[in-house]
């Protein structure tokens, strides 16, 4: 990793990975703090984007002294963000504003990703790298998960690139809820306005689309669990002990 005061760590790109967390949680309160493998679930989420290997610096982006407290516990790096932010995504730009060097490309990973893994990151980083202002990714959507709202479906044209994000029933591929950006669109995000298809799908990267901006779809291998419910994290924990708790 590097910090702000020392070289990049690598000769090419810096990469900074932001990881939004919350105490905030509807369907499962405190989830930043559920435990998951002897880890708070924050602290897990930023350990599985560490070992990727890909970003120069990861950090959980938060507002809470609960949350700082637990991911520095676990040898973590936070960035306070103590401002009311519209989203993760504002948040996490706030936080990368806040760095004393900018970096090129930010990885916006969910703070609920704890089985996130190079697989999946390493597709995103390669579409920044290709020129994409704004990147994320896409899996196989099964069949039972069309009609769910909270599976949120991708349209793409033949560049790769999004059309369209809906949670409605519609042709495409699932929606894997990870970011990458270039640092400087990034930077201008916080300021779009709130468009009325946005709105209507209680999607922020609708607004993204409005405003003219490419979104880059990537293909990766898998849709990891992610923790929403509380179901989701027992199912988590049984798939840490099958795996040894790694």
């Amino acid at each position: 990793m590097w910090r702000d005061d020392e070289p990049a760590a690598t000769p090419s790109h810096r990469i900074v990975a932001a990881i939004p967390a919350r105490l905030g949680s509807t369907r499962l309160p405190a989830k930043a703090l559920a435990e998951l493998g002897g880890l708070p679930l924050a602290a897990r989420v930023w350990r599985a984007v560490a070992a990727a290997g890909l970003a120069d610096a990861v950090y959980v982006v938060t507002d809470a002294d609960a949350i700082e407290d637990a991911v520095c516990a676990a040898g973590g790096l936070v960035l306070r963000v103590d401002a009311p932010c519209r989203s993760g995504t504002e948040r996490v730009a706030r936080a990368v504003a806040s760095l004393a060097r900018r970096p090129d490309f930010v990885l916006n990973v969910q703070g609920d990703e704890p089985f996130i893994g190079p697989d999946l990151l390493r597709p995103v980083v390669a579409a920044l790298e290709g020129g994409a202002p704004i990147a994320t990714a896409a899996a196989a959507l099964p069949p039972g998960d069309a009609a769910r709202s909270d599976k949120v479906k991708v349209v793409r044209n033949h560049r790769g690139e999004a059309l369209y994000f809906s949670r409605a029933p519609i042709p495409g591929a699932l929606h894997v809820g990870l970011y990458g950006f270039r640092a400087e669109v990034l930077a201008g995000l916080a300021d779009l306005p709130r468009s009325a298809l946005a709105a209507a799908e209680d999607l922020e990267q609708l607004d993204w689309l409005h405003a003219g901006l490419t979104i880059a779809v990537a293909d990766v291998p898998r849709a990891p669990l992610s923790i929403d419910t509380a179901n989701d994290l027992e199912a988590a924990r049984r798939l840490l002990a099958q795996a040894g708790n790694p």
